[in-house]
């Protein structure tokens, strides 16, 4: 594949995942944050190393660590959209301290894994995928324990009820009893 052919299947795929992500933020009523969710694919800044690195097979993240270690695209991307819980993380050379998502981004980042999910995943996403996403995911991540609590909580409730689990009275709810029970 040539950088012409892997720049247009990676701006098929972000579009794509984009609009998973605005819909499924809709829903929530997180129009806003929908609306402007990873707009920063699209910047020179991360489109061109994503583009480079996109095979159609793995993430272009991930293939980029694996060939040089690192990868700019996506140190740009999480430190400019703060739905990712790295963006959280401060401290570094203490270990690494997570903080407490806001709302509105900790439900983002749900969207975000439900979006991804049904792009990547396409015939074989269920609304069970995302839990079991999480529970893998839960494993490495540096996430704030009131956070784990809320996404354990927000992802089964989706993988048992779907969408209803996401109205901002339910979600919000779950989040506030979340944050509120002690660590």
């Amino acid at each position: 594949m040539n950088i012409f052919q892997k720049s247009y299947k990676h701006l098929c795929i972000i579009t794509k995942h984009k609009i998973e992500v605005c819909k499924t933020c809709f829903a929530a009523g997180l129009y806003w944050q929908g609306i402007v969710h990873d707009l920063s694919k699209y910047s020179l800044s991360e489109f061109i190393e994503y583009a480079q690195y996109y095979n159609g097979e793995i993430s272009p993240v991930d293939k980029a660590k694996q060939e040089k270690g690192y990868c700019n695209a996506w140190m740009h991307h999480k430190g400019r959209n703060p739905h990712h819980y790295e963006y959280w993380i401060d401290n570094l050379d203490g270990g690494g301290v997570p903080l407490l998502m806001p709302y509105k981004y900790a439900m983002e980042m749900v969207c975000d894994y439900i979006g991804a999910g049904k792009v990547y995943n396409k015939e074989k996403w269920s609304i069970a995928e995302p839990l079991i996403y999480w529970e893998n995911k839960k494993k490495t991540a540096k996430i704030h324990p009131k956070l784990v609590r809320f996404f354990d909580r927000i992802f089964f409730d989706f993988s048992q009820i779907g969408y209803g689990a996401l109205r901002k009275d339910m979600a919000k709810e779950v989040y506030d009893w979340a944050i509120k029970m002690p660590e």
